[in-house]
């Protein structure tokens, strides 16, 4: 029986981790998802090459001297050493093997404290909110990291006469150049420290669990200045910047649209339950039985209960700081996740184990039936749920790239770049920085990249990029000034300010289109240098169709969204909408399409067209088409068939997911300026 038990449990975890990796074996796709790990590469390659961590901005023409902290160095060498070695298949690979052992070590720190089968139940929610950060990231080290120090003060309190705790030490010499999160080994220790100082107030000083912390406290601090950047890479974390004009998504609030829907789809996810039901664990973990513990000899899992004055001090500080910091940051909500598996279970133990104990002891075959439905119960929701989060992609039309190495294409538009021995100087958009750094350094530098606030000043973000993207002087400004002669634009960046920019340089006789695919445009400066360049591969109204025309047949939606824009963009729109009616006819569920559909409606003349956009656009929100972009054609459009109010709830519910968005605050004002000068 005993060996039952355990071949099940064996299973159970292989299906769990299994679970995890389906999020995981995702090809690498460098322009896209993975946008920042070209970046990475890069940095490893130049550190590697030159035995020197760089400490200035040396990838960008414009911010060439501004200082530059690299908290994630060690793990960029390790990216590259990877690559160098393996290629971009063993880098895959490597990713896949850090995450599943960060979360690996995580189970099982979480079955120190809590049974086995609770803790592969609270695995679900939690492997669902740590699959939306699953690329190629120096912060999957961090995971790994914070697993080991959970295991580390988890194995210190069982045993307080060992000496494992001091391998908290190299830990924190490795974390402090790997990422940033280096000070949240620091934060674990003192957290645990407080606990145990709180739960022995009278005799703390007695304990020798309390000893060694205070001990291990100021040594991990002092390993903190054990880096490239001294106390800049130790003061790194707390630098925070703030930009007039610029936005990264995974650094916005919770409730702000860009960062939950683009990126995360919050709302659609486990976070919030997950938050709750922390809150009620906390109630059960506070009660007068306290946290179970194990008599000696026993077994984990048992239902044999102890009492215990211990109360859960330390997860109910780590799980509110960290579910309050992924409030105000959404990039931060992994690491409640983190720390909800082992805190939540931890918490909900005693209960489990004092209803599995009644249930034995008055029932014991309906325990056992509830104890076999259960088991199968975990076994069976884990395939189920990626069946259905498969299924649900399918069925709007998009695809996964399962595998290994680098997604296919990807690399086109910087091939075409060097085989025709293009030449900048380039203005390129914020995402693709690491891309071009990638393929073209040295070569040839960037106009911005991914480091952003890390290697750039707010004043070039707010008076120089983000003007000359979004303003038609400014750009005028910038192409004199820096003497621009090539343009590298991502046409997967679905902000306002991207798509008029790529439709003025369209109708820019200045600048001529000699690139596109589904990531990427290249425009050149349409001078004599370039017309040999432009003469063989410039893409117009006319030949559009014969250009990307093989987009229309990928089986992903994706592709034949982007063609459509690119069409609409170029000026054939009857060709967008044919395309996208194809789409929508083929999956009418999808309700990015029908955005698409009525934000090209709402900007034409005629009635007929506003009222279809209409139709499309309340299609798309009701769909789940929440979005500040669609609210805010959606608005135009009720604004422009005079239904006044509609539009004006549509605009404030625009606003509502993106405060910042300009245009919307601008038709805000236009409506209301309207609606008063009709009053008299």
């Amino acid at each position: 029986m005993i060996r039952y038990s355990r071949l099940l449990k064996i299973l159970v975890v292989a299906v769990v981790l299994g679970f995890y990796a389906s999020f995981l074996i995702v090809k690498i796709n460098l322009p896209a998802a993975d946008n920042d790990a070209g970046l990475y590469v890069a940095d490893g390659r130049v550190i590697w090459e030159t035995k020197n961590v760089f400490n200035h901005n040396i990838y960008s023409y414009v911010e060439t001297d501004y200082p530059f902290v690299n908290s994630r160095w060690l793990a960029s060498v390790v990216f590259y050493l990877v690559t160098r070695f393996a290629g971009f298949a063993g880098l895959s690979i490597f990713k896949i093997v850090v995450y599943l052992s960060a979360f690996g070590l995580l189970f099982w720190v979480a079955t120190k404290k809590a049974d086995f089968w609770l803790v592969a139940l609270l695995s679900l929610p939690t492997i669902l909110i740590l699959s939306q950060r699953s690329r190629i990231r120096p912060e999957m080290f961090s995971y790994l990291f914070i697993a080991a120090f959970l295991y580390f003060l988890i194995d210190l309190e069982k045993h307080p006469e060992r000496k494992r705790i001091f391998w908290l030490v190299p830990l924190e010499l490795l974390w402090v150049n790997f990422h940033i999160f280096f000070f949240l080994g620091i934060v674990l220790v003192a957290g645990f420290l407080f606990e145990k100082i709180v739960l022995n107030i009278n005799n703390f000083w007695r304990q020798p669990i309390v000893k060694k912390l205070a001990l291990i406290i100021p040594i991990l601090i002092l390993v903190c200045f054990v880096n490239p950047n001294g106390l800049n890479g130790v003061l790194a974390p707390i630098r925070s910047h703030s930009y007039a004009t610029f936005m990264v998504s995974e650094n916005l609030p919770l409730f702000n649209l860009n960062a939950s829907f683009f990126a995360w789809n919050i709302f659609g996810s486990a976070f919030m339950p997950m938050v709750f039901a922390f809150l009620l664990s906390l109630f059960f973990g506070f009660k007068s039985f306290g946290v179970p513990r194990l008599r000696s000899g026993q077994a984990a899992g048992s239902t044999a209960l102890t009492k215990s004055q211990g109360k859960p001090i330390f997860y109910l500080l780590a799980c509110l700081s960290t579910a309050g910091a992924g409030i105000i940051q959404v990039r931060l909500v992994t690491l409640f996740a983190l720390m909800f598996l082992p805190g939540a279970s931890a918490n909900f133990n005693a209960v489990y184990l004092k209803i599995q104990a009644y249930l034995k002891r008055k029932w014991r075959r309906v325990a056992m039936t509830l104890g076999y439905a259960l088991a199968f119960g975990v076994v069976a929701a884990f395939p189920y749920e990626a069946y259905r989060i498969n299924a649900s992609v399918i069925g709007q039309g998009y695809t996964t790239d399962w595998g290994v190495g680098l997604s296919s294409s990807v690399n086109n538009a910087a091939e075409f770049f060097k085989e025709n021995n293009l030449k900048g100087p380039i203005f390129n958009d914020y995402d693709i920085g690491g891309y071009i750094i990638y393929h073209l350094f040295p070569k040839e530098k960037v106009f911005v990249d991914d480091n952003g606030a890390d290697a750039y000043p707010v004043s070039f973000f707010d008076g120089i990029f983000m003007p000359a993207l979004s303003q038609e002087d400014k750009w005028q400004e910038t192409e004199q000034k820096y003497n621009l002669n090539a343009i590298f634009i991502s046409v997967r960046d679905g902000s306002p300010s991207v798509g008029n920019f790529i439709w003025n340089r369209l109708h820019d006789p200045s600048w001529a289109l000699v690139y596109t695919d589904s990531y990427f445009v290249i425009f050149l400066k349409n001078v004599p240098e370039n017309q040999d360049i432009i003469n063989k591969y410039q893409i117009t109204k006319d030949n559009i169709q014969e250009k990307i025309g093989y987009m229309l047949e990928s089986k992903d939606v994706t592709d034949r969204l982007i063609a459509s824009r690119t069409f609409y963009l170029i000026g054939q729109e009857s060709l967008a909408m044919s395309t996208l009616k194809k789409v929508v006819a083929r999956y009418p569920t999808n309700s990015g399409v029908w955005y698409y559909m009525g934000a090209i409606k709402v900007m034409a003349n005629d009635p007929a067209s506003v009222i279809s956009a209409t139709v499309f656009l309340e299609n798309a929100v009701n769909m789940g088409e929440k979005t500040s972009d669609a609210y805010t054609s959606l608005g135009l459009a009720y604004f422009r068939i005079s239904q006044f109010d509609k539009a004006k709830d549509a605009f404030q519910k625009a606003l509502w997911y993106d405060p910042g968005r300009q245009d919307t605050t601008n038709y805000l004002i236009q409506l209301n300026e309207y609606i008063d000068s009709h009053k008299n």
